[in-house]
């Protein structure tokens, strides 16, 4: 440390000799480091401090300064400020008598659904869908996934309107007909390969009935609300369809909301936004060009 004022008259200017430049950075930088700074040889500088009576550098002058945020911020960052080592300021830290920062501590998640649980899978579709839906594909009891989707705060999902059902329709007896209950349940042409009866005939009966045309409905039309929310795995279960069905849908539900891109922008450029090869936006913009 330097000397207080009484103590440099004190100081025998005529062994020491004239003042030097650097005399005030005597003890505040390694005699090594201010040796190469001046241009001189290590022992020069070190006889110098002594002569002045001014003790060697250490790197507890470096921490000093930051004294008061010891054990109020963590060593880590206190080294990173001073730019010493973190064992330094731990070291200077400890022996002062300073306890260190304490660490905070860390809060407990409360696990409200175990690894393997049978709703885990499916916990993205709390409040999504109803509780019946979630306990058909997960086997458990609709009170169940009433009881996890309160707890995580969900409100109940109103349940999706069942199709409507057509009315059974009675068989006719007489030559080509006994088929009219297969009406709406297959198209004209597969109850004609069925039942051996000519095309025109069974569309013709179809069209006396005034029943309208069989029209294959996806499982997943019903869910096509989710895609995007849920994974298409969980939504493969949710609809009982494969996985790849979904990815599918997906695309092109995906090229529907971009439709009006076609024409607008490259075939490449909307094919890489909906995930479609270039070749199927092309097919796509020249229907909708015809």
């Amino acid at each position: 440390m330097d000397l207080d004022s009484k103590e440099r008259m004190a100081v025998d200017w005529k062994n020491i000799g004239l003042p030097r430049w650097y005399d005030c950075k005597l003890g505040r930088l390694k005699d090594q480091t201010l040796a190469k700074l001046v241009g001189t040889t290590k022992n020069r500088i070190r006889s110098r401090r002594l002569a002045f009576g001014i003790e060697a550098y250490t790197i507890d002058q470096a921490i000093e300064p930051f004294r008061d945020l010891l054990g109020v911020e963590s060593d880590r960052n206190i080294a990173a400020r001073c730019g010493a080592s973190l064992s330094s300021v731990t070291t200077y830290r400890e022996s002062l008598g300073i306890p260190a920062k304490p660490r905070p501590i860390p809060l407990q998640r409360k696990q409200r659904l175990p690894v393997k649980h049978p709703v885990r899978p499916y916990k993205a579709l709390l409040g999504l869908v109803a509780d019946e839906d979630i306990a058909r594909i997960s086997g458990v009891p609709v009170d169940t996934v009433k009881t996890l989707r309160e707890a995580f705060g969900f409100k109940p999902a109103v349940s999706l309107p069942e199709e409507p059902k057509q009315a059974p329709i009675p068989n006719f007896v007489g030559p080509w007909l006994g088929y009219e209950s297969l009406f709406g349940t297959m198209s004209a042409a597969k109850i004609s390969r069925a039942v051996g009866v000519p095309f025109t005939v069974v569309e013709r009966r179809q069209e006396f009935l005034g029943i309208a045309p069989y029209q294959r409905v996806s499982k997943a039309s019903r869910y096509e609300h989710l895609l995007g929310v849920v994974s298409d795995g969980v939504l493969a279960k949710l609809a009982g369809v494969s996985t790849s069905r979904i990815a599918q849908i997906r695309g092109v539900s995906k090229v529907a909301r971009n439709e009006h891109l076609l024409g607008l922008v490259s075939d490449e450029v909307v094919a890489k936004l909906v995930g479609v090869p270039p070749s199927r936006i092309a097919q796509l913009r020249k229907l909708k060009e015809s």
